[in-house]
C-alpha cells in the first residue's frame, strides 16, 4: 500500500465513521502530546484502516505531511492531509 493508498483509505475510514480530522487525530495521537509519530502512526493506520504500513511507507507519510519540519504530524498537518 503506498502512502496515498493509506491517505485516502484514511480519509474513507473518516468519513464512513462520521469522525472529525480531530476525532481521527486524537484517535492515533496514543500519547497525548499532540503529535503524531511514526509508531502511532503505524498502528493508528493498522487500526482504523486494518492494513499494515511499512516503516518506509510511514516514513513517507510523515516526510510528506510534516510541514515544519518536526519529524511529526500536528493537527493542522493532519487536517491539510486529508481535506
Amino acid at each position: 500500500m503506498a502512502s496515498r493508498d493509506a491517505l485516502e483509505k484514511l480519509k474513507d475510514a473518516m468519513r464512513d465513521s462520521g469522525k472529525s480530522v480531530e476525532d481521527l487525530f486524537n484517535e492515533i495521537d496514543t500519547d497525548g502530546d499532540g503529535t503524531i509519530n511514526g509508531p502511532e502512526l503505524y498502528k493508528g493506520v493498522k487500526n482504523i484502516v486494518g492494513e499494515a504500513l511499512t516503516p518506509d511507507q510511514v516514513s513517507m507519510i510523515i516526510i510528506a505531511l510534516d510541514t515544519n519540519g518536526d519529524n511529526r504530524i500536528d493537527v493542522m498537518e493532519l487536517r491539510n492531509a486529508l481535506s
